[in-house]
């Protein structure tokens, strides 16, 4: 239909959003912050290509704090769960060594998230053990839901400003059981800033997504907006925090192509695993 706040044509889909990583423990004592690298990635049927959560070099690796939790650079586009999906962990510790055969492997393995086996809405942990380590996955299933790209911008920064941000996403929704916080980003934003990231979370056909921006200054500042959830289109709001302007844009999109002329079918095949039907 030609209004998209109305579509008939395209409809919801079942989605998968993961809220967190933590490195639960390692097999070896470890005193302070690891530097962690590999990569943790996501198939599904929609594409299975590898979706990463997670990804980084040895050259690169990530500073893991006394809290464990592993910093999500990702999903690039949702997760669909109308079938399983299958998450891939290779994780490592970098120790100091030359060599990457040095380091210390904390998981390197798959396994397979069923949407038959957890209900919808409720946010689930599930650890996943490994040979030196172990990896908490913190994640929910939702049976209607749209993809939403949150798109942060920043503008008109007073020159030579610094100043720490916080943007965090969350929901509400009367279907979920419990709620589960979204890091959309966290650290400090200088004068030669313009675009921060882009995050892409799933949010139910019900729900709504709340951002919330925590700006650390001087007397602190909380500010709130509600975007409710959409087949298309787009939505944006504007912070005026004085020092900056920071624009939070949200496209959606329910990752639907009904009667794709793309060949072959991906959704032919997704509705036939999800049915246990063996294809080539």
């Amino acid at each position: 239909m030609p209004n998209w706040r109305v579509c008939k044509r395209h409809a919801y889909r079942a989605m998968m959003q993961i809220f967190s990583l933590k490195l639960a423990y390692t097999s070896s004592y470890v005193s302070g912050p690891v530097q962690l690298y590999g990569y943790v990635a996501v198939r599904d049927l929609l594409n299975p290509m590898q979706n990463y959560v997670f990804n980084h070099t040895r050259n690169n690796p990530l500073v893991v704090e006394y809290d464990g939790f592993i910093q999500m650079p990702g999903p690039k586009r949702g997760i669909r769960m109308q079938a399983p999906v299958l998450i891939e962990f290779n994780l490592k510790i970098k120790t100091g060594g030359e060599e990457e055969g040095d380091d210390q492997q904390v998981i390197d393995g798959v396994a397979i998230f069923s949407d038959r086996y957890f209900g919808h809405a409720r946010v689930n942990t599930q650890r996943m053990d490994g040979d030196g380590g172990s990896v908490d996955i913190k994640f929910a299933f939702l049976e209607q839901a749209s993809e939403a790209t949150v798109q942060v911008g920043i503008s008109e920064i007073e020159k030579g400003s610094c100043f720490s941000l916080c943007l965090a996403g969350s929901y509400v929704s009367p279907s979920y059981v419990s709620h589960g916080k979204i890091q959309l980003f966290d650290g400090v934003v200088s004068a030669d800033a313009s675009e921060l990231r882009r995050t892409v979370v799933a949010v139910a056909q019900d729900g709504k997504l709340v951002v919330k921006l925590t700006l650390s200054q001087k007397g602190g500042l909380d500010i709130c907006t509600i975007f409710p959830v959409e087949k298309h289109g787009s939505q944006a709001f504007i912070f005026k925090l004085g020092v900056a302007t920071v624009e939070v844009m949200v496209p959606w999109s329910t990752m639907d192509i009904p009667k794709s002329r793309l060949r072959p079918n991906c959704f032919a095949h997704e509705f036939r695993a999800s049915e246990g039907v063996e294809f080539d």
